[in-house]
Formats: C-alpha cells, sequence, structure tokens
C-alpha cells in the first residue's frame, strides 16, 4: 500500500531572483537564473518522499526534453512513477520571478498538465486504491481530480485538496465535499469562502466557513504568520516559525506533502498541522521548490532548535 498518493502536475520551473521588482514596461537583471523541477503535484511528491512515506505520482509530461529532464529529477526521490507523455503537449512550465525578500510571482503555462483526463486516471485507479491519503491541486483539470478523489474514497483513503491556483469558477458545494481537507492560502480562502481572512483568529473562522461549504475538514496557511484549522471538533491556529527566508517558493507543496504524509502515519490532526508547518518552514530557507524541500531528519532537527510553538486548539 502507498501512503500517499499524488495526482497533480510535473513542470519544470525557470526561477528568476530578482534586486527588485521592474516597473511595467521596464527591464531588471536577475541575479541569477535556476532551471529546476516543479509543478505542484511533483513538488508534493518529492516533499512526501523525503519524509519517508512510500509515494507514487500519477501526471503527465511532453515529449520535449524539459520532459524526460523531469521524470530524470523526479527519479532521485524514490517514487513510484506513473508520468503519461503526451506528444501533442509540451512539458508543463512555470515562469518564477523572486524579489528582494523572497516573495515571489508566478506565471504558469500547463501544458501536458492539461491533458490529464478522467478516463486516465481511472487507468491508474489500481494505484489510487491503494493510498491512505490521496493529495490533489488545482493545476489540472477538474475532472480529473475528482474521479481520482472518487475512487481514493471508494477504497477509503483521505483526500486532501489544495485549492491552487485559485478555482475560477469558485467550485460549488457538491464539488467541495468531493474533499475530506481543503488546504487554501488566505487568497483562495478569500475566493472560496467570499472573505479574507486578516490574521490567524480570523482565519481560523474562515476554516470553519469552508466546513460548512462541503469539505470536512480546513486548514488555511497564512505564509509567514502562520496557519489556521477546523478538522471535525478540532479547531486552532499556530503561528509560524521565525526562520530567515530565502524564498517561498514550494513552501505551501511542502507543507500540503508533509500534511499528507504525517496523516498517513496516523497523527492527530493538530499534530500533523504542527509537524507539516515546520516542514515548510524549513523549505522557506532554501531555495528552489522540490528541491527545497527537507528530510524528516531534517525536519526533526530544525525543531529540536526550536521553542515549542504556539499551538492554540480550542
Amino acid at each position: 500500500m502507498s501512503d500517499v498518493v499524488v495526482v497533480g502536475s510535473v513542470n519544470i520551473d525557470l526561477t528568476s531572483h530578482l534586486p527588485r521588482w521592474p516597473e511595467v514596461g521596464e527591464t531588471v537583471t536577475a541575479l541569477r537564473t535556476d532551471v529546476g523541477l516543479g509543478g505542484k503535484g511533483a513538488n508534493q511528491a518529492v516533499a512526501a518522499a523525503r519524509l519517508g512515506a512510500g509515494v507514487s505520482l500519477i501526471g503527465a509530461v511532453g515529449t520535449d526534453a524539459f520532459g524526460q529532464q523531469a521524470v530524470r529529477m523526479l527519479g532521485g526521490d524514490n517514487l513510484q512513477l506513473a508520468i503519461e507523455t503526451q506528444a501533442q503537449a509540451a512539458t508543463g512550465m512555470a515562469f518564477i520571478d523572486v524579489g528582494p525578500e523572497g516573495d515571489n510571482m508566478i506565471r504558469l503555462a500547463p501544458g501536458a498538465n492539461a491533458t490529464l483526463t478522467p478516463e486516465i486516471i481511472l487507468r491508474h485507479a489500481p494505484l489510487i486504491a491503494k493510498a491512505k491519503v490521496l493529495l490533489l491541486q488545482n493545476e489540472i483539470p477538474l475532472a480529473a481530480s475528482l474521479r481520482a478523489a472518487r475512487i481514493a474514497r471508494q477504497h477509503g483513503a483521505t483526500v486532501v485538496m489544495d485549492p491552487a491556483p485559485a478555482p475560477q469558477p469558485v467550485w460549488d458545494a457538491e464539488t467541495l465535499a468531493a474533499f475530506d481537507i481543503l488546504t487554501p492560502n488566505a487568497h483562495e480562502a478569500a475566493l472560496i469562502a467570499g472573505s479574507a481572512p486578516s490574521g490567524l483568529q480570523a482565519a481560523e473562522m474562515t476554516a470553519t466557513a469552508l466546513t460548512t461549504l462541503g469539505p470536512r475538514g480546513a486548514i488555511v496557511t497564512m505564509g509567514a504568520a502562520g496557519v489556521a484549522w477546523q478538522i471535525g471538533e478540532a479547531v486552532g491556529h499556530r503561528p509560524a516559525r521565525k526562520v530567515a527566508t530565502v524564498d517561498t517558493v514550494g513552501a505551501g507543496d511542502c507543507f500540503n506533502g508533509a500534511l499528507a504524509v504525517f496523516l498517513s502515519q496516523g497523527c492527530a490532526a493538530e499534530q500533523a498541522i504542527d509537524l507539516a508547518a515546520d516542514a515548510a518552514a524549513l523549505a522557506t530557507t532554501r531555495p528552489g521548490a522540490a528541491a527545497a524541500a527537507p528530510r524528516l531528519s531534517e525536519v526533526l532537527e530544525f525543531r529540536e532548535a526550536q521553542a515549542t510553538p504556539d499551538l492554540t486548539p480550542h
């Protein structure tokens, strides 16, 4: 049985580090540009695998050199791969600009990720049926994610959906009810729930509001502020660790990959969220997306070096 099955995007990231943000029409020379593995599906799968889980990844790439590079890079993290090769589409690409404070802006070209269909997902149903946790994101067609969610639930798995990029049009109640746990950031939560959380207390209320729309639980990630949640009867929040941020690219993916791992291992929701938040904080101290994901030993060392987090359950 796979601990975690990820159905999602596989990209190559072109990341430019900027000395400052340009004005419209202005050219700014990048400090450097990195080429790396990305795509929310790939990032989450790598993050989960590095934490010691058995992880399978279902996705798609093109027949181009970028697709070959992506598969080769995925081969370094002990993943079981079910990657479709699509001759009619290029490999997905993300063009990422990282500012001087580590914040980022991303332009996404879905490419082969957009070719994933429910029929393709059905071919991989035996793999999904073995999952303890199915992890999804919004970088592939919704119909494919919904088919994967139905298969996983039929076999008793927990379905976690990261609704990023923010869904437009906003998902209806039937769609939201297909997922057990929704993990939006503040922007995505505001779009779905109708109001933007301004802090952790407000994010708790937003998480509660999200659970009334369909999912069993919701976790709202608030970047450097922290994270808030409602999972069943458990409601709470915790501030983020204070770290020296290099860039935030892939931090949310690391959080979701780690969350899936610790849930698959039977951790209570609060404990899984706590561990996942620390994995994500550590990832922000390193450049890159998938490349920044820490290993379990590194997360445990990081936690030992930090003060006990301020968990605020209710």
